[in-house]
């Protein structure tokens, strides 16, 4: 028998889960067992060997040592199990999971000021606040002033994803954010029109675009 662990594919719950290797079987298979103690039957070409860092949740996917489906899903299934809803992709990218329930203090006021003070920490490759939407939001205000380039924040996923609270979130985000650092030079009437007006400005526009029907949701979000 092997001390090792692979994963097991296509479980029938779980889609990919990790297994101890408990005995080589003729034919070229081996034998795994999963946590709850059931076992599988897996072709050792196929076998894939689990990566370590996956098993307690990293923040970031690519500090894995192994980049596979498998690797990828349990770590973020891991993470969520833990009220951990987001996990990155280097520093750009974040995947976000639809908690379905409300996460004390994952936006509150203290929230928003740990990442205002944490500035372009994580940008620049220093030690940060664990990636989140706010971190996002943050490193694209910050290179906007940087680079005096307008800067895009996309948001995708299917209906039902939290799409449109994620888009909230960063919006109230920005909008503090510009209270709290107000770019210098500007004139009075530019502080008083914060991103939270400009944006109540324009839904009106936005809600002329009305709503779209999808087969989870019949309300969805708007075009806008």
């Amino acid at each position: 028998a092997e001390n090792r662990k692979v994963w097991i594919p296509d479980h029938p719950t779980e889609a990919y889960l990790p297994g101890r290797v408990e005995e080589v079987l003729d034919g070229g298979k081996l034998l795994v067992v999963d946590e709850t103690g059931e076992k599988f039957e897996i072709a050792a070409k196929e076998a894939q060997s689990v990566d370590p860092a996956c098993l307690t949740g990293v923040d970031d996917l690519l500090s894995l040592g192994d980049f596979t489906e498998a690797a990828l899903l349990h770590n973020v299934r891991v993470r969520y199990a833990e009220d951990d809803i987001y996990t990155g992709v280097g520093s750009p990218i974040l995947i976000s999971l639809n908690p379905y329930q409300n996460i004390p203090g994952l936006y509150s006021a203290e929230k928003q000021r740990a990442y205002r003070q944490a500035g372009g920490a994580r940008a620049a490759g220093a030690p940060g606040p664990p990636v989140h939407l706010y971190s996002v939001a943050d490193a694209a205000f910050q290179t906007m002033l940087n680079e005096q380039v307008n800067q895009s924040i996309i948001i995708s996923g299917e209906s039902g994803a939290g799409k449109t609270e994620a888009t909230k979130r960063i919006l109230a985000y920005l909008a503090e954010r510009q209270k709290t650092g107000a770019v210098q030079g500007s004139s009075p009437s530019d502080a008083r029109r914060t991103v939270e007006q400009q944006v109540l400005d324009a839904n009106p526009v936005l809600e002329a675009f009305g709503n779209a029907k999808t087969v989870r949701n019949d309300n969805s979000s708007r075009f806008g």
